[in-house]
């Protein structure tokens, strides 16, 4: 049983489902990549210490990551795509924490397990964001962020299928709008954060910030009017394929 070259014709064929059923959602999350992306091209190639380059690489690594949770979200991968964001959160919190603590650099370049960063909760009870109320809605947020890197039930209770007596184990993926949404609104949040990280080191005058700006706006009106309940259900199961 090839069962990979299946996966491959059936994460293809949501692919164009997913462009042909939320073409506005997927083309916001690629154009806040794409800008994303450009941010590199407009930093200044100034020399600088081992705190601008952990936070550059920082940056760097977070893009590979969005790559991977966009095009997860939209082959129908959707608690895949979602389990990265609990690492952009940690990188985010690293990103502003060495601007304000910049002699701290060699915890995040040293590979060594005695030099470790410090855990996420202290990053967030020190680090100096402009936007401070963010601080909370963080917070709270990181908790659903747990769900999805550990074994939650969130996680299993997708996987699960019940048809009367029956209890069934669905394999594989298929396309669900309501899920693809919520993956879009978790991606998009945090693509929104990583933008405001870096509009802080891209030049004021550059055109990227009017880009920004027009992005920016895009972004937190697909949060405000997809904002998901106190208590968001888990994705769907998918349909049963194997006992």
């Amino acid at each position: 049983m090839d069962y990979w070259s299946t996966l491959a014709r059936d994460a293809s064929a949501i692919g164009k489902q997913t462009e042909a059923s939320s073409p506005a959602e997927l083309s916001l999350v690629k154009d806040c990549f794409n800008l994303f992306a450009g941010a590199f091209q407009a930093i200044p190639l100034t020399p600088g210490g081992p705190a601008v380059a952990a936070r550059m690489a920082i940056l760097s690594q977070a893009l590979n990551s969005f790559r991977t949770m966009i095009s997860s979200a939209a082959e129908g991968f959707y608690i895949q795509a979602l389990i990265p964001l609990r690492h952009a959160y940690e990188g985010w919190l690293s990103f502003w924490y060495l601007a304000k603590f910049p002699e701290e650099a060699e915890r995040w370049l040293n590979p060594t397990w005695e030099m470790r960063p410090p855990k996420a909760e202290t990053m967030l009870n020190k680090i100096d964001h402009p936007a401070r109320e963010m601080k909370s809605r963080i917070r709270e947020f990181y908790e659903e962020l747990n769900r999805f890197a550990h074994i939650d039930p969130v996680a299993i209770l997708s996987r699960i299928h019940h048809a009367g007596e029956k209890t069934y184990i669905g394999v594989g993926i298929r396309y669900s709008t309501d899920e693809f949404q919520t993956c879009a609104y978790g991606i998009l949040l945090w693509l929104g954060n990583y933008l405001d990280a870096a509009s802080s080191v891209v030049p004021q005058e550059d055109e990227w910030h009017s880009q920004y700006k027009a992005v920016e706006a895009r972004i937190l009106g697909f949060i405000e009017s997809h904002a998901p309940p106190a208590s968001s259900p888990a994705p769907s199961p998918d349909d049963p394929d194997a006992a």
